[in-house]
């Protein structure tokens, strides 16, 4: 087969394994693993799309800086302008949404996949380099194209894959150089080396390994300093001169980034983490099929090394000696954050994937293939008997990644912010207000499809509220259903300090009040003046309904009359209200508002569960966990919690109301109703 015959298979392969892992995502907005990090560099895109294009400004839509770390965002700020490394990969998407006049996420996801197929061409032709065989070249691409991680974020949002895409083309430009000693092809590989560096600032690593190969070189006089001086005094100084330009931007406008070290507190954390890692995101780095055929490479090309005692060339220590140096730097690097792996998978593509990969370049290299018919014929069906299964394995990762339940919040708040700007439009809520978000998880989520500037409170606290409360803003939104359950049961203060103007089912608005203004919750929420289309209650003390169930009762005390509910440990499900008649749901979408007392020993874990399960399938399912809404011991409290129904549109349906015990816990219940508007 000729090279450009081969080049061209190897193009196809990568287009062809990348259009089946994301046609179906491209448009998506972020909204899942990590959809936090991904939104914010979207909000970067559209921040430079808004101000024309102004690469020396980044930002995004957030008014709440991060001085130190993302436990303390404590400082508000009039301008969304933030410090980020060298944002070229929100950059450049930016350019074409400008152009197009259309700020969609396929723009950006499309750039990043791109750029992957870029990188992944010039991984093969890196193989190619250190292997001379199109088959095992081809073989490396699929092993790194397919890993479960690599495909998640190939078409996403993060700088991560440009990055990485950036330095394997400077390390082919490396390789190219050490066989041809061409200084065009050195400048190439410190040009994208340091780009790689600039946007992502793990990339330094190879960069720095580079230039110490090349200064050892140098010693040894193999190679000369002069012609180096230039595209490594150019290198560095573009480094530096963005290093110095970024802290003048967080020490000037803050930042929402990252930018300080998370090692781990001690040696007994780092072992948790390492267990948390492999168990969290082990099989997400690679399929155990991956694991399996590295670790034979692995083996086998060591046996071939020691037992025919094979003597490595030179070009080849030097490769070997290059991939040795990359790890070593990002043991160290992973050391330093090794609290950030945990939690973050992406970290593992900004350090060891890169220098795995170099590895499995440099194995299979040492192993011999024959170039007869039948060893061509054995390579094919290899490449195909591991190929199905990873990249299966691979389509499968992508569909489990955006697999969501109740507890997501950010399917959650996607869901109540989307169509968010049109409504904030339609009641004439200024482009410019500056808006206060409550319960912000991912703060430029919200913020985004508000297409609003403002200061997103993500961790609800009673000191958060009050600092908040007290910053410059025109509108407070908080979103409906998790009002009740994350911001009045913290603050109930908080009715009498803003004032409710509208809602539309989903979330609130509201403007701050001058002076506070004592009014009821139902006051607050706009139906003191609405009767409930549908109500009930469970007292214990009166004749209920056939509805409820579970009604386990005792005498043995109670909030109100002589009997309260009991819930007790051998119970997997307490006091339960269930319907097929409930003609509220179906005739529109409907509010409902639930109140009980509970009295519990403080171990309690119990979920209250509001379900719709309609012709056979669960239409809505939320849950509030009892353990943060019941704050003492033995004593009563009320709890309050909003639910916003979907209207169901079959006459095969079920409603639920009840609680979920999901540690054999004890739990007396009293004045247990709900109401629907």
């Amino acid at each position: 087969m000729k090279r450009h015959t081969q080049n061209l298979a190897a193009i196809a392969i990568i287009f062809f394994i990348g259009i089946l892992f994301h046609h179906k995502y491209i448009a998506e907005f972020p909204s899942h693993v990590h959809a936090w990090a991904e939104s914010d560099r979207y909000a970067l895109a559209i921040g430079f799309v808004n101000n024309d294009l102004n690469f020396f400004k980044p930002e995004t839509h957030s008014l709440l800086k991060n001085e130190r770390n993302l436990d303390h965002w404590k400082f508000p700020s009039e301008e969304s302008i933030t410090a980020v490394d060298f944002p070229l990969h929100d950059y450049i998407p930016a350019i074409f949404m400008k152009i197009l006049g259309d700020c969609s996420p396929w723009i950006f996801r499309l750039y990043i996949l791109l750029y992957s197929f870029i990188g992944l061409f010039f991984l093969y032709k890196l193989s190619q380099i250190w292997t001379d065989s199109f088959y095992k070249s081809i073989f490396t691409v699929i092993f790194a194209a397919t890993s479960p991680v690599f495909v998640y974020y190939q078409g996403g949002f993060l700088p991560t894959i440009p990055s990485l895409a950036n330095a394997i083309i400077g390390i082919f430009f490396y390789s190219k150089y050490l066989f041809t000693k061409g200084n065009r092809h050195f400048n190439f590989c410190i040009l994208f080396l340091t780009l790689a560096a600039l946007s992502r600032t793990t990339f330094l690593i190879p960069l720095i390994a580079v230039f110490g190969l090349e200064f050892l070189r140098v010693l040894k006089k193999d190679t000369n300093f002069k012609s180096k001086t230039a595209p490594v005094a150019i290198s560095i100084i573009s480094i530096l001169f963005y290093l110095f330009y970024n802290s003048f931007l967080r020490a000037k406008y803050g930042s929402i980034f990252l930018n300080s070290f998370m090692p781990a507190k001690s040696f007994q954390n780092a072992l948790e983490i390492f267990e948390l890692v492999k168990e969290n995101w082990g099989t997400h780095f690679f399929s155990n099929i991956h694991y399996i055929a590295f670790t034979v490479f692995f083996f086998l090309s060591i046996f071939i090394l020691t037992s025919k005692r094979q003597i490595l060339q030179k070009n080849q220590s030097i490769f070997l000696l290059l991939i040795i140096v990359i790890f070593t730097g990002y043991f160290a690097f992973s050391i330093l954050m090794l609290r950030q792996f945990a939690a973050h998978d992406y970290y593992f593509l900004d350090t060891f994937y890169l220098p795995l990969i170099l590895l499995l370049i440099f194995t299979v290299s040492i192993i011999p293939i024959g170039k007869n018919i039948w060893a061509t014929s054995l390579s094919i069906i290899a490449i195909i008997l591991f190929s199905v299964p990873v990249i299966m394995n691979a389509t499968n990762s992508q569909k489990e990644r955006r697999v969501t339940g109740y507890w997501s919040r950010t399917t959650r708040t996607l869901a109540n912010f989307r169509n968010s700007k049109s409504f904030l439009d339609s009641i004439g809520v200024s482009k410019n207000a500056k808006i206060l978000v409550f319960d912000a998880y991912a703060p430029n989520i919200p913020l985004l499809l508000m297409d609003r500037k403002g200061y997103p409170i993500i961790s609800l606290s009673r000191e958060s509220i009050e600092r908040s409360l007290a910053w410059d803003y025109d509108y407070l939104v908080f979103q409906n259903e998790f009002f009740l359950s994350n911001v009045y049961s913290v603050y109930p203060e908080i009715t009498s300090r803003i004032k409710k103007i509208t809602d539309n089912g989903s979330i609130s608005i509201c403007i701050p009040l001058d002076e506070p203004e004592d009014k009821s919750l139902i006051e607050f929420l706009g139906f003191e003046d609405k009767s409930p289309i549908f109500e009930s209650i469970m007292t214990y003390d009166t004749i209920y309904e056939a509805s409820w169930q579970n009604t386990q009762s005792t005498s043995e005390l109670s909030y109100s009359g002589n009997i309260s509910g009991v819930l007790t440990q051998d119970m997997k499900y307490g006091l339960t209200f269930k319907t097929k008649e409930l003609a509220a749901i179906s005739e529109a979408g409907r509010t409902l508002l639930f109140s009980s007392y509970f009295l519990s020993d403080g171990l309690n874990n119990c979920d209250i569960v509001v379900s719709v399960n309609e012709d056979g399938n669960n239409r809505y399912y939320q849950a509030y966990n009892l353990k943060g809404l019941v704050k003492s011991d033995n004593k009563w409290e009320r709890v309050d919690l909003l639910f916003q129904l979907p209207q169901v549109n079959s006459s095969d349906y079920e409603f639920a109301l009840y609680i979920w015990n999901k540690e054999n816990d004890v739990l007396f219940i009293d004045d247990f109703e709900f109401r629907l508007y």
